[in-house]
């Protein structure tokens, strides 16, 4: 679960090989200079054979010398060889959770040959010296994210700085703090979102309220600060988010990953369901989830949530399970709860078949809220769906407050398919809301598909500790003179979120439905910065309890998303 990182060692030893190869260009020059001047040396002969007889023993004279001078080739390419033997460059070995080198004895480097030893070696270092191209995550990194091991370059020109026992580098692009042997560290990173857009469209109908629909709105998504504390095997995270005009705690909790493949978690934490709610923020193929994640995810899971559990994982599966409790700002914001949340939350997925140019997803969500939050009204419980972007706090569907809920459940499957830069998501999620009178239990439900192709870049690929996809790689930052252009991807889905149950009845639910169309694309001119531009076309049914939608409502909406992530 570890990975390698780089050091001045490690750059010295690139160097020195730098240095080997231009040694040897300059030998390989005086060698062709050599040969050149044997050649010419060789015609003159010719030339010389047919005149007189005393010039012709003086050419014989000469001819038998030749084969040393051809020879003197051969002596200096042995010398060559001889060179590169005592600048061999040092293998690089896995130790725990560093790369380190090796000694090895001197040994003769073929150039020409492409499976050399010193070959693979040389490609090593140059490996250890960029990450993968990918975004950071947007929590504490500690045991989470592939690209962000304890040590190794954010880019080509980053460095590990020695003081006093210190490494100070920038792994990932974290500023990242570490003892030589690396079993205490310290790091700080930030996921940063601004949003800015307008509803173009707000499809008002005659006797509904307006809202609060902008023609411009900006919003400031996301402003997480992790910070993360490790010793060994042990981490804390502590992430104060002040995205969304609040200032509220998006993490703070400890983890254990001294057990292979394993991360164990506990305290306030954000224990990922379904398929595209396990995505990174800063990844997600479009700005927001599907309306139908969303209304999942705040059921047992989401931002903030106490949590006791953890996740396991091979090359082709995943189980995560955790029990958890109320968030943060629930306790903090109401004072109304009497009696706290509890629930629990299971997700297991695998790769049925993989291969260089496929990864087959498949996998099943479930979670529940066993007990709903005792408050000073009762125990109610409410869904609602968002229109698309957080540009505004207004819904257009929703059940309104429901009374005597004993439990809330949600389920279902997800499948994902990745065929070279095409990539296909589908989920589907059936959701339950049982009530302890005599009034009927609820069933809503809601799907998404979605697809998604990868123009510039690395396609996406696949994330075995989240058993989700990540963002598309950056081979070569922005660069116009160079002809770089970072990695660009385009995005379409279909999400439907249908709240209505037993509508013709008298304990029943006419929340709406909304569908919604989203077209994007994402443009990463580095793994650290993130363009995006969506538009959204929502289309929602009549909720007759809802002031702003009482006979059906279309709008459209058009947003763009400026991110930075460290």
């Amino acid at each position: 679960m570890h990975w390698a990182y780089a050091d001045s060692s490690q750059e010295a030893t690139l160097k020195a090989m730098q240095q080997q190869m231009l040694e040897m260009n300059k030998q390989i020059m005086a060698l062709k200079k050599e040969v050149t001047t044997l050649r010419s040396q060789q015609k003159t002969l010719k030339t010389a054979q047919a005149s007189s007889a005393r010039t012709h023993k003086k050419n014989i004279s000469v001819a038998q010398q030749t084969p040393k001078a051809i020879a003197a080739p051969t002596t200096t390419t042995q010398t060559v060889a001889s060179t590169t033997t005592t600048t061999a460059p040092t293998p690089i070995a896995q130790s725990g959770s560093m790369v380190v080198p090796t000694e090895q004895k001197a040994q003769t480097i073929n150039v020409a040959d492409q499976s050399d030893d010193a070959k693979k070696n040389q490609t090593t270092v140059l490996d250890l010296l960029h990450n993968r191209g990918l975004p950071p995550p947007d929590r504490g990194a500690s045991f989470w994210s592939p690209n962000m091991p304890l040590f190794s370059s954010a880019t080509q020109h980053d460095e590990t700085v020695y003081v006093g026992g210190l490494r100070i580098g920038f792994p990932g692009g974290r500023p990242t703090i570490a003892t030589d042997d690396g079993r205490y560290s310290f790091s700080i990173g930030l996921a940063l979102q601004e949003d800015m857009g307008s509803y173009i469209n707000s499809g008002t109908r005659k006797g509904e309220t307006k809202g609060r629909f902008s023609q411009f709105r900006e919003n400031l998504r996301r402003a997480r600060i992790p910070f993360t504390f490790r010793y060994t095997d042990y981490s804390v995270n502590i992430t104060p988010d002040f995205g969304n005009s609040t200032s509220t705690l998006y993490e703070a909790n400890m983890q254990y990953g001294g057990i292979k493949n394993t991360i164990l978690t506990l305290g306030f934490f954000e224990p990922r369901i379904t398929l595209e709610g396990s995505e990174s923020s800063n990844e997600g193929v479009l700005m927001e989830r599907p309306a139908a994640v969303e209304l999942a995810r705040g059921i047992a899971a989401g931002d903030s949530r106490f949590s006791i559990g953890g996740v396991t994982y091979g090359k082709r599966w995943y189980i995560g399970s955790y029990f958890t409790g109320h968030t943060y700002s629930s306790t903090k914001d109401n004072p109304n709860i009497i009696k706290d949340q509890t629930g629990g939350v299971l997700r297991i997925a695998g790769r049925p078949y993989v291969s260089k140019d496929i990864d087959f997803h498949l996998g099943a969500s479930a979670s529940s809220a066993f007990n709903v939050a005792q408050t000073n009204n009762g125990k109610q419980y409410s869904f609602s769906g968002s229109p698309g972007f957080r540009l505004t706090q207004e819904t257009l569907i929703q059940t309104g407050a429901l009374n005597n809920v004993s439990n809330v459940w949600e389920a279902g499957p997800e499948v994902g398919f990745r065929w070279k830069r095409f990539l296909a998501k589908a989920e589907y999620i059936e959701y339950g809301i049982n009530r302890s009178d005599n009034n009927s239990n609820l069933n809503f439900n809601g799907y998404y598909t979605s697809l998604t192709y990868t123009i510039l870049g690395k396609p996406r690929s696949y994330d075995i500790r989240a058993a989700a996809f990540r963002a598309p790689g950056v081979e070569y930052d922005f660069d116009p003179k160079q002809n770089h252009w970072g990695a660009l991807e385009i995005s379409g889905r279909w999400s439907v979120l249908d709240l209505n149950s037993h509508k013709n009845s008298i304990d029943g639910v006419n929340g709406g439905q909304q569908t919604t169309w989203t077209g994007g694309l994402n443009w990463y001119p580095s793994p650290h910065f993130r363009v995006s531009l969506n538009y959204d076309h929502i289309m929602a049914t009549s909720t007759p309890n809802n002031p702003l939608n009482t006979r059906g409502r279309n709008m459209d909406a058009v947003a763009a998303r400026f991110q930075a992530a460290f």
